[in-house]
């Protein structure tokens, strides 16, 4: 029993040093993992980008087709590109599918915003938390480190 009594302030010692060690652990663990979040947000705000870019292409692509599909029922009809009629569904045509384009890469733009701003965030929690676990690992090892010279003090002097 003698043996314990004698080991007790060092058992102090390093279960402190071990609850200091684990807080900045924790800390730089939960950073890591928000860090690996934003990272997965920053790539879903690039694949959103490219998505719409495609989905905008596709859409002119369309408008491609549908206009030469309705220049050739102009002409097959008689009626010719010049006609005020056929050129005012050409116009229209040819303005809905840059709309349709544009509101596609406005929408891929506008999820992308949004996911970098989550990013950053993410980064942001990851930072506070390394820094809680700092903070927390200080506030033990001074804890710790009083609590011992209050109990353990008069031993080592």
């Amino acid at each position: 029993m003698a043996f314990l009594a004698a080991a007790a302030p060092y058992i102090t010692a390093a279960t402190t040093a071990l609850s200091v060690y684990s807080q900045v652990q924790q800390g730089q663990a939960q950073q890591g993992q928000m860090n690996l979040i934003a990272a997965q947000r920053e790539k879903a705000a690039n694949q959103a980008l490219v998505e719409s870019q495609a989905e905008a292409a596709n859409e002119r692509r369309k408008a491609t087709y549908l206009r030469s599909r309705a220049q050739a029922v102009a002409g097959k009809s008689g009626a010719g590109v010049t006609d005020p009629t056929v050129s005012n569904i050409l116009t229209d045509i040819d303005v809905g599918g840059e709309m349709n384009a544009l509101n596609a890469l406005a929408s891929g733009e506008y999820l992308a915003r949004g996911l970098r701003t989550g990013a950053e965030v993410a980064r942001r929690e990851g930072s506070a938390a390394k820094n809680a676990g700092y903070m927390s690992a200080g506030t033990t090892a001074l804890s710790g480190s009083i609590g011992f010279a209050e109990k353990y003090g008069d031993a080592f002097s």
